[in-house]
């Protein structure tokens, strides 16, 4: 991908991969996050400031804005009114902003809790009914239709649990389970482990961002081709830390979300893009330290 390209949410974790790529690549960037982190390059700016945020938009003038600055699902959980309300305005200051920049193709990432609410027994598709149960669903469906109605070249991606190398800032399961082997020897997990998720690597979220010029505008469902239980997805940490797993019957277990299917994706792009889980995971814990 050739052009300019502005980041925002730099210093988070999909944000923070991104910019990596994106240096090592030499193709002009943007980085803006609302925090600071010393020694790190990139833009201090709460896009909540209108005027600011198309004063730097309007000079730098790029053709592909990745917006990766938003709450988290957890955030939304405990402050919904507070999340959306910061959320809404940062986006809506970038959509008047780009007005400017007419040829600009936006990325946006939702999330596949706009699936929440639907039965976890079938697979669910870019154009399923919505009727989203968790404030972070609610949400992301809203600011999906804002972006449709107001900015058409965009690309949105419903993406599930992520997983790789970076700095994340939120709890990841893979993460957690690794460092649990590390520091204890044991995986302790709550339930009986039964909760699914589908997992796609940080390193295929970056690839479809980066390739996201040959897509359509629209919605696409960007997760990997397994369906894996926390149970499985621990027994696969311990046998590979050669440490011991621990049910906490008693715990109760986190929310399954329906299966996203993601031939869309795939077929937009005519090849096979999504690394296998067990591929992934393997190659990502012989980095964990």
């Amino acid at each position: 991908m050739n052009g300019k390209i502005i980041i925002t949410g730099s210093l988070g974790y999909i944000g923070s991969e991104l910019a990596k790529h994106v240096k090592a690549s030499h193709m002009a960037s943007l980085l803006i996050d609302k925090e600071a982190r010393e020694g790190v390059e990139g833009l201090q700016l709460n896009l909540c400031d209108k005027e600011r945020t198309a004063g730097e938009i309007k000079k730098f003038k790029p053709t592909l804005f990745v917006h990766a600055g938003t709450h988290s699902a957890l955030s939304y959980r405990d402050s919904f009114l507070e999340s959306f309300t910061e959320d809404f305005t940062a986006l809506a200051n970038i959509l008047q902003s780009l007005a400017a920049q007419p040829d600009c193709r936006l990325v946006y990432f939702s999330s596949s809790y706009v699936y929440s609410g639907l039965p976890t027994n079938q697979k669910v598709f870019e154009e399923s009914p919505l009727r989203p149960n968790h404030n972070f669903g609610v949400a992301k469906s809203f600011f999906e239709q804002l972006i449709l109605r107001s900015w058409p070249n965009s690309i949105i991606f419903r993406l599930s649990s992520v997983f790789g190398p970076g700095q994340a800032k939120h709890p990841n399961t893979i993460l957690g389970f690794a460092k649990e082997c590390l520091e204890k020897g044991v995986i302790t997990v709550w339930g009986k482990g039964e909760r699914k998720i589908q997992y796609i690597s940080i390193q295929n979220v970056i690839t479809c961002v980066m390739q996201s010029d040959r897509l359509e505008p629209g919605i696409y469902n960007l997760g990997g081709n397994d369906y894996i239980s926390v149970a499985e997805a621990a027994k696969l940490i311990s046998d590979f830390y050669h440490a011991k797993t621990v049910f906490l019957k008693e715990k109760p277990e986190g929310e399954t979300l329906p299966f996203l299917d993601n031939r869309k994706l795939k077929s937009a792009f005519q090849d096979e893009l999504l690394t296998p889980f067990i591929e992934g995971v393997k190659e990502y814990l012989t980095t964990v330290k």
